[in-house]
């Protein structure tokens, strides 16, 4: 069963030694990298970093935002480690995270950045109900949107 919870210092060991696959390195940050960033810059008074559990074994990790952005929520920087990857623990984290912006009650609506080159995240996001909305200014990311 997958589940979600805060990153602390029972998971946070787990959570720097994640990997995945040398393609997908492109299009996200170092477990260790967000860590840091998440821990050590104002980033630490918006969002909250999340250890993806199967059953007890941390499989991945995600940030989520909870007042970075005016209107909406966002979560990045979702890393599944390469060897728990194609057992459907990104699509029950995702249902997971909707579920707790959902009680936080903020906001309504949900934003991702996605490059566009990134196929196999844009077919999950698809399939879980996000919609394609616009491009970002720059033209490097694709922005999908799902209402809560």
């Amino acid at each position: 069963m997958i589940t979600i919870k805060p990153v602390d210092e029972n998971s946070v060991e787990a959570c720097a030694s994640l990997q995945c696959t040398p393609e997908q390195r492109q299009f996200t940050n170092s477990p260790i990298w967000s860590l840091l960033e998440t821990a050590y810059t104002p980033l630490n008074q918006h969002c909250r970093l999340y250890a993806i559990y199967n059953e007890e074994t941390v499989v991945g990790m995600v940030r989520l935002d909870f007042t970075l952005h005016d209107g909406y929520y966002e979560f990045t920087n979702l890393l599944i480690d390469q060897i728990h990857q194609r057992k459907h623990c990104a699509t029950e984290a995702i249902r997971q995270i909707i579920d707790v912006f959902r009680k936080d009650g903020r906001f309504q609506l949900l934003r991702l950045h996605v490059a566009p080159e990134n196929t196999a995240a844009v077919g999950l996001y698809r399939k879980l109900g996000f919609t394609y909305t616009h491009d970002t200014e720059d033209h490097v990311f694709h922005v999908y949107e799902y209402l809560l």
